[in-house]
């Protein structure tokens, strides 16, 4: 997958005016701080705002004496999420373009924690968790939710058909989609305490009534795009048939297993080793 920002972000500016639409989102983020450490008056970092579900979360958790800084590296979803927050009426939010990766304007140790929802995939992860580490307070939490390998249904059916049409596309979610794995990539990156709640998101019918664009857009599947037009509204019609036919067999195709995933930093007092 292509791990560009600007190249990321031009992906997500396409997708931003329909992506809040897709409420298996809103709720894929709430369950994220939902489960979290986050409590009242944190500073919290939420990396890959995306259109301010998570942000929105976290503000109401947090309340006024807390504070929830969004970054994102795309200026479409930031307009949608700052809509979310005014129509909010929620004062404890700054949002600001920038990559999750690379926070040079944040001094080490700035929040009490910070969440990612659904956006790691789409980072270099050694990085993103090493920067987070950085610019979290010794013991503050941090939580990604990742789906797990082989979910979506909607988007493994959407591979499976562009395999077909000669595309190999590999499942974003393969690389952080276990418990194991996802566990490692803590561990690796310096966190203790490290947990993971399993859970399931829904998705409706209004829902998967978005998985051709939503799919199509991703940049995940930046290779199907590349299609000429024929085949693309060939792969189109191949889809949309058989995803029609996968919801009206499967009573549970809309069901996707998700992973939250919790560690925290060392505090340099309780976490130093016993002599």
């Amino acid at each position: 997958m292509n791990s560009d920002p600007e190249r990321i972000a031009a992906d997500f500016n396409a997708r931003s005016a329909n992506y809040a639409k897709n409420l298996w989102h809103r709720d894929y983020a709430e369950g994220l701080v939902a489960y979290s450490a986050i409590g009242p008056g944190d500073r919290v970092l939420d990396a890959g705002v995306g259109t301010g579900f998570a942000t929105l979360a976290a503000a109401r958790r947090i309340g006024p004496a807390g504070a929830v800084v969004g970054v994102d590296v795309s200026d479409g979803m930031l307009v949608q999420a700052r809509t979310a927050i005014e129509g909010a009426r929620l004062n404890n939010v700054d949002l600001i373009r920038g990559d999750a990766c690379d926070l040079p304007q944040f001094a080490d140790a700035s929040f009490d924690a910070v969440i990612c929802s659904a956006a790691l995939l789409y980072m270099p992860v050694e990085r993103a968790l090493g920067e987070w580490l950085r610019v979290l307070k010794p013991g503050g939490s941090i939580g990604f939710s990742t789906m797990k390998a082989g979910f979506p249904r909607a988007g493994q059916l959407f591979r499976a058909r562009a395999s077909a049409f000669g595309v190999t596309v590999t499942d974003p979610s393969a690389a952080l989609g276990s418990e194991p794995a996802s566990r490692t990539s803590l561990e690796r990156a310096g966190f203790v305490d490290v947990h993971v709640v399993h859970d399931r998101v829904t998705f409706s019918d209004a829902d998967l009534a978005f998985a051709w664009e939503s799919n199509l857009r991703s940049s995940s599947h930046e290779a199907v795009r590349a299609l000429p037009a024929h085949q693309l509204e060939a792969l189109r019609v191949s889809y949309q048939t058989a995803l029609a036919e996968a919801r009206q067999a499967d009573a549970a195709f809309g069901l996707a297993d998700v992973l939250y995933v919790y560690g925290r930093k060392p505090d340099t007092r309780s976490d130093r080793p016993q002599a």
